[in-house]
């Protein structure tokens, strides 16, 4: 009776632990939550689609934590020489290398025609985006000082393409495509999800950073 009640319980929980290995986050597939000493943010994968591109782009890749953490330091290394001018910076605006630390980032691997992994960085001070952080790459015009992005490649270690928000009331672009890509949930139990990527191409009037 024992033997019986044991082989049970065995099937019980073989069944509990496949209806649990079915169902994939997709935050834990395409976007991964990262944390430095001096540093918080939010890594996307290669499949996820987004708005824009970079120059000499050739293709997408998934920055590793090890590419995150050599770009923050290039970064916090020499961003005070790469924001020595102070553009957009006056007044109520902050300084961005003085305050680094309360910005929440936003990163994106591209691959050029030279083979060269090149992370993109979106810093936002933003404290009423809340979750969407970690739901989709947040692109702004305005807001000066407390919105900016940069470039780093990692192989290269250069830190270039300095791009801070211009004054005015901060103002989200609204997304051209959907985020992606989408997992559709499967219909039986034992079964993978299925990943549907969205197939939308790049266009001319998409935004180059």
């Amino acid at each position: 009776m024992k033997q019986l009640v044991s082989f049970i319980l065995l099937i019980m929980i073989g069944f509990a632990a496949s209806a649990q290995e079915y169902i994939v986050p997709e935050e834990t597939l395409y976007i991964m939550e990262v944390q430095g000493s001096n540093y918080h943010g939010f890594s996307f994968n290669k499949d996820w689609e987004v708005d824009f591109y970079v120059e000499n782009q050739d293709g997408r890749y998934t920055p590793t934590n090890d590419d995150i953490v050599k770009a923050e330091a290039l970064i916090q290394k020499r961003i005070a020489y790469l924001n020595r001018e102070h553009e957009n910076q006056e007044g109520r605006c902050p300084i961005i290398d003085e305050h680094i630390r309360k910005y929440e980032r936003q990163y994106v691997g591209f691959t050029d025609v030279f083979g060269h992994h090149i992370v993109w960085v979106n810093f936002l001070w933003d404290e009423s985006l809340g979750e969407k952080l970690s739901k989709d790459v947040v692109l702004t015009e305005g807001g000066c000082g407390r919105y900016w992005r940069v470039k780093v490649n990692v192989d290269t270690e250069k830190v270039y393409g300095l791009e801070v928000n211009g004054t005015g009331d901060v103002k989200y672009i609204p997304r051209v495509v959907k985020p992606g890509p989408r997992i559709s949930k499967p219909r039986k139990p034992g079964k993978m999800p299925r990943v549907r990527k969205t197939g939308i191409k790049p266009n001319p009037e998409e935004i180059t950073f």
